[in-house]
């Protein structure tokens, strides 16, 4: 009798069905598991140096830029990897940029024991002090963050803001011109020592700072308010107005119109405000109180130097602002 190889011979095909339906259910089966089989994340992979420095300046200029979200998201993804103090200290430099200045006060104040990172965090802590209007614990700690590391150019900063909210403009100076003397081209220190110019009265003088930081900065509205402010406090109302866009013209009029008021050269003002509130579909609240004050009191001129800048500011919308 002769043998077929088994691969030749005629298969029952009862058995060949049951044999696909086998092979069937085992294949749904396996892929059954593998659907419901948990994700395994990837093991870590730790930065290398150079990654890691990368990625520290990378969220240190989304920061600087206003890009916080972009801040936020590398930090996101940086965490799992690497919780290190140096990510912690952009935490905290986020949270202070993004407004938690209670959380950010908190993260600085916990690196301040870290040797290689206490004077950035008692230089961010001091900042964060600062706009809790808590001048003694903020003066501490800008003071100990440039006895730490004397290059820090937020420190000499905000060392100029505090002096400013003492009047004492000798060390504003001195902080200022430190400040600058160690970056050139920064613009939150030539705003903040013009809008300390603009505190005494003496507007050509931070005409000029303001300038050369709307050179840096051409985006800075902050700057381009004060600019505008010290140049319609010089009398030159329609150069004040340079730049001025359709979105921005209600906010101008406003801002001239302020210092046309602190002038006493009540017509001009009023034909300022009046053009602020027609022009803002919202209706202009800021200008319509500077109009009320305005008829109030009368064509006297404001006192403007020393602290009743600042005063105005709360209670008159006066625009100059400085940034922090």
């Amino acid at each position: 009798m002769t043998h077929r190889p088994a691969e030749l011979r005629p298969r029952d095909p009862r058995r060949t069905a049951h044999a696909i339906v086998i092979a069937v259910l085992a294949s749904g089966m396996a892929q059954a598991a593998v659907w419901a089989s948990p994700a395994v994340p990837a093991p870590a992979v730790p930065l290398t140096a150079e990654q890691s420095a990368a990625t520290l300046a990378a969220i240190d200029a989304s920061i600087a830029a206003g890009r916080l979200r972009a801040a936020g998201d590398m930090i996101g993804r940086t965490l799992p990897i690497d919780s290190s103090p140096d990510l912690q200290l952009r935490q905290a430099e986020l949270a202070l940029a993004s407004g938690d200045i209670v959380g950010a006060a908190a993260q600085f104040t916990e690196l301040t024991g870290n040797a290689g990172l206490a004077a950035r965090a008692q230089q961010g802590l001091g900042i964060a002090r600062l706009r809790q209007g808590n001048l003694p614990a903020a003066a501490a700690a800008i003071d100990a963050a440039l006895a730490g590391d004397p290059t820090l150019v937020r420190a000499w900063n905000a060392r100029g803001v505090l002096a400013d909210k003492r009047r004492d403009w000798a060390s504003a100076d001195a902080a200022y011109a430190e400040a600058i003397a160690r970056d050139p081209q920064s613009v939150q220190a030539r705003t903040n020592r013009g809008y300390s110019q603009i505190l005494r009265g003496r507007y050509a003088e931070a005409e000029a700072d303001l300038a050369a930081a709307l050179v840096q900065d051409p985006t800075s509205r902050i700057t381009q308010t004060n600019l505008r402010f010290a140049r319609a406090m010089q009398g030159r109302y329609r150069e004040a107005f340079a730049g001025s866009t359709r979105e921005t013209l209600a906010n101008d009029l406003n801002t001239v119109g302020f210092a046309a008021m602190a002038r006493g050269d009540r017509d001009t003002a009023e034909t300022y405000f009046n053009r602020a509130m027609a022009l803002n579909t919202r209706f202009d609240h800021v200008a319509w109180a500077n109009l009320n004050y305005l008829k109030t009191n009368g064509r006297a001129p404001m006192e403007t130097s020393d602290a009743a800048v600042e005063a105005a500011s709360a209670e008159l919308h006066n625009p100059a602002k400085r940034p922090r």
